[in-house]
């Protein structure tokens, strides 16, 4: 699934029912054929559909594009699409962005197998192997 520019285009078409390679293609038929029919005036017709229908456009292909975040599992995982969001987003650069949300990824990951590993993040009981103690000492 492209993550850039066509993002956007692709994410608006399955919002409003393309679920196929078949709707590109539709897509791109319709526009060789508006071009063919209607040439160099097309960019005139095109200059005077009303912006604001493209900004609902816009919003819905928005919306559709953030959804993933409800496949986030875990407070890092989102926290690290955040950062990664904003970096984009304040750096002007989807690049910087990019190797930003990997690099926090991997710090994350790295502070946990440390954690694991050497037992610096503080108790190595977990709720379950608590309760599982209690359950033996009452037994």
């Amino acid at each position: 699934m492209p993550c850039c520019h066509g993002a956007g285009g692709l994410a608006g078409q399955y919002r409003f029912g393309g679920r196929s390679g078949a709707s590109v293609v539709f897509l791109g038929i319709a526009k060789l054929v508006l071009a063919l029919v209607f040439g160099n005036s097309l960019g005139r017709i095109l200059g005077q559909f009303p912006i604001g229908i493209l900004g609902v456009l816009l919003l819905f292909a928005g919306i559709e594009l953030a959804m993933a975040a409800k496949d986030m599992n875990t407070k890092q995982e989102s926290f690290v699409m955040l950062v990664c969001a904003a970096v984009s987003l304040t750096g002007s650069s989807a690049a910087l962005g990019f190797f930003v949300g990997i690099v926090l990824y991997l710090l994350l990951k790295l502070r946990e197998v440390e954690c694991r590993g050497f037992g610096f993040c503080g108790s190595n009981h977990t709720k379950s192997s608590l309760e599982d103690e209690q359950a033996s000492l009452i037994a």
